[in-house]
């Protein structure tokens, strides 16, 4: 595949069969993917959304079913029967041996299990082949990590065998040409100094590939003079300097932005309210980037 910075996001993500994407929490990851598959689907791909978080439970959002999006939510004791059975191939013994209070306490708590366990599912997608490209909205950078991380320590702990081998698939699958990693942040100083840390650890890890670094609810970039004139009311000028201000500082963050080995966008603020529009919003924005 071409290098990054030769191609737009669409053109880049029309090729994708993965794309992941994570984030501090609360800088517009969600709304970021769910604009990523709307985008892409807008282009005639068949796309299919994952969300996984340890910590959430979601019923389908109707803004996805209102955008004609599929959309699943990954659990880690439903993904861990699913692959059990298509093991045991005998959901009676799965049922009496596994269907109880502590397996799924265990499959929750156990180091690496439950993120191995979700990106195992995601592998199981990848492999199927039943759409173009998965988009798998991760959750926080750190269980992001995790998520990454586990798979390769248990491949690394049984050296052979059908444990080593579903594993090593899922790696493969991480580091895959048509896979790719996007970091959504704020043009803030601390989400992109924990976006930094995330692509420096990723990078520790293997040879993944980086995409774009999303910089959400930039400040509309409208130029304010020099010198305000001072005839005009003081809350005028007070918001004109607040707007300076923003702007000036989201110039230094940008600046630091760019030392990531990502490329850098900009989504703007959008002003509407409705979930709907403004994920539309960023996916035309997107489309044009």
């Amino acid at each position: 595949m071409k290098h990054l910075n030769s191609q737009s996001f669409l053109e880049d993500s029309l090729k994708r069969k993965v794309i992941f994407l994570t984030g501090k929490g609360g800088v517009g990851k969600t709304a970021v993917a769910w604009a990523t598959a709307l985008a892409l689907s807008r282009n005639k791909r068949k796309v299919r959304l994952i969300s996984w978080s340890p910590f959430e439970s979601f019923s389908e959002p109707t803004t996805l079913k209102s955008l004609g999006i599929t959309w699943h939510q990954l659990e880690a004791a439903a993904c861990f029967k699913e692959y059990a059975l298509k093991t045991l191939k005998f959901e009676k013994f799965f049922d009496a041996v596994f269907e109880n209070r502590v397996l799924k306490a265990f499959i929750e708590v156990a180091p690496g299990l439950s993120e191995t366990v979700i990106a195992g599912k995601v592998w199981d997608l990848f492999d199927r082949g039943e759409q173009d490209t998965l988009v798998v909205d991760l959750p926080a950078t750190g269980h992001a990590l995790s998520f990454f991380k586990s798979p390769m320590g248990i491949e690394k702990m049984f050296a052979t065998g059908f444990v080593h081998r579903q594993a090593g698939n899922i790696c493969d699958m991480f580091v895959d040409p048509y896979t790719r990693v996007d970091i959504v942040t704020l043009p803030e100083e601390m989400p992109l100094v924990e976006s930094g840390q995330f692509v420096e650890h990723l990078m520790g890890l293997g040879k993944f590939h980086l995409g774009f670094l999303w910089l959400n609810q930039c400040t509309p970039d409208l130029k304010v003079p020099d010198k305000i004139p001072s005839t005009l009311d003081k809350s005028i000028r007070e918001c004109l300097e607040d707007h300076r201000f923003r702007l000036e500082r989201e110039a230094k963050n940008l600046v630091e932005a760019k030392k990531m080995p990502l490329v850098v966008k900009k989504i703007p603020k959008f002003s509407s309210e409705a979930v709907k529009e403004t994920i539309e919003q960023i996916a035309a924005h997107m489309e044009e980037k």
